[in-house]
């Protein structure tokens, strides 16, 4: 048996269907934000799965409210869906689930995304993103005492990506939610 591997994402704008690859998604983030490319592609594969499976969705129609206040999150949203220049992208640190681990980069492993009258709730595994992925991303994202750890932890995140990607669940919590969880109340966070 084989498992079905996305490699594009396919958005639909309003002179046609424009399609994103998970090194797009790389080449606009960047090798620092190697995670959250991986993380963002397979979210928006997910979300497209949950609330649009039958025809390609609306590239501007997304909503997101992240729990993860890091840059690389944020750019791979903004590349697919244009929601933070658009103001459809909010950051939320005080509304996490429970079950959410905390994020490296500030806030909690969250992700409320919506696509028009429908909206979803991702909430990350600690198996994934739990005290591990915390300590190497706080030791290492902004440089390692040698190149031999930081090699090490190159290895450690290419390994993790493969896990976002591949894996059958990443997820703790994946359920339907309110859409009125998305309201964009807030500013944008950058």
């Amino acid at each position: 048996m084989y498992q079905e591997i996305n490699d594009c994402i396919f958005l639909r704008e309003a002179e046609g269907t424009v399609s994103f690859s998970r090194d797009d998604l790389y080449r606009y983030s960047g090798p620092r934000s190697m995670i959250a490319s991986a993380l963002v592609f397979r979210l928006m594969t997910e979300a497209i799965r949950d609330m649009s499976p039958s025809e390609v969705p609306e590239r501007r129609a997304f909503t997101i409210l992240s729990g993860h206040a890091g840059p690389g999150v944020r750019d791979g949203f903004e590349l697919l869906t244009r929601a933070f220049t658009d103001g459809r992208y909010r950051v939320d640190n005080i509304e996490a689930p429970e079950e959410a681990p905390p994020s490296a980069a500030g806030g909690h492993m969250f992700f409320r995304i919506g696509y028009k009258d429908k909206a979803m709730l991702y909430v990350l595994s600690d198996e994934f993103f739990g005290e591990k992925w915390y300590q190497q991303v706080k030791m290492h994202q902004e440089g390692s005492v040698s190149a031999e750890a930081h090699a090490q932890y190159l290895v450690y995140k290419n390994d993790l990506c493969g896990k976002i990607l591949y894996l059958p669940t990443i997820f703790s919590i994946r359920c339907p939610c309110s859409p009125d969880e998305l309201i964009m109340s807030a500013p944008n966070v950058s």
